[in-house]
């Protein structure tokens, strides 16, 4: 259940574990709170495209996000480099 392929392309899901240099360790809480909040990387990069539910997380409150953001960061660092999206046919 890492990729997922609908009208967008194909899309991979991301390292959320607090590896440095494939996942969130380098990230900030609140580039994490931003991006939930408007689906976009770090509040303003690229669309997170699913299957990342990130429009149910907007409606959490900041200490909410702020508990998942903790949780994230206590896991232990696994460095696996995930793929870029593959746009649909003809885009």
């Amino acid at each position: 259940m890492t990729v997922w392929a609908g009208p967008w392309g194909v899309s991979f899901a991301a390292n959320i574990t607090p590896d440095n240099l494939t996942g969130i360790g380098a990230r900030a809480e609140d580039a994490f709170i931003a991006a939930m909040r408007t689906g976009k990387h770090l509040g303003a990069g690229k669309d997170i495209l699913p299957p990342m539910p990130w429009i149910n997380y907007a409606l959490l409150h900041d200490s909410d996000l702020k508990a998942i953001f903790a949780y994230l960061k206590s896991l232990k660092p696994i460095a696996n480099q995930v793929s870029e999206p593959i746009p649909p046919p003809g885009k």
